[in-house]
């Protein structure tokens, strides 16, 4: 295997590396805030459901961005 082609490899790595950091992160700590939201104010699921979603949705978005800046790069 060529060094450029080692190289290219490595960078998909860490790129599919670091998107699932960027998704697993804020879903993580979101599920984690909500829950002890939740036991701190005593209510059942309400905190956790609401920070579990946001927690995704920030995931998501944030992917989508790195996805889009890591395209643009590709383009120049």
């Amino acid at each position: 295997m060529s060094n450029k082609n080692f190289g290219a490899g490595m960078e998909a790595l860490a790129l599919l590396t670091q998107l699932g950091l960027t998704l697993a992160t804020p879903i993580i700590l979101g599920a984690l805030a909500g829950h002890w939201i939740d036991n701190k104010l005593g209510t059942n699921v309400l905190f956790f459901v609401l920070l579990l979603v946001a927690g995704i949705v920030g995931g998501i978005f944030s992917a989508y961005q790195q996805i889009m800046s890591v395209t643009r790069k590709k383009k120049k």
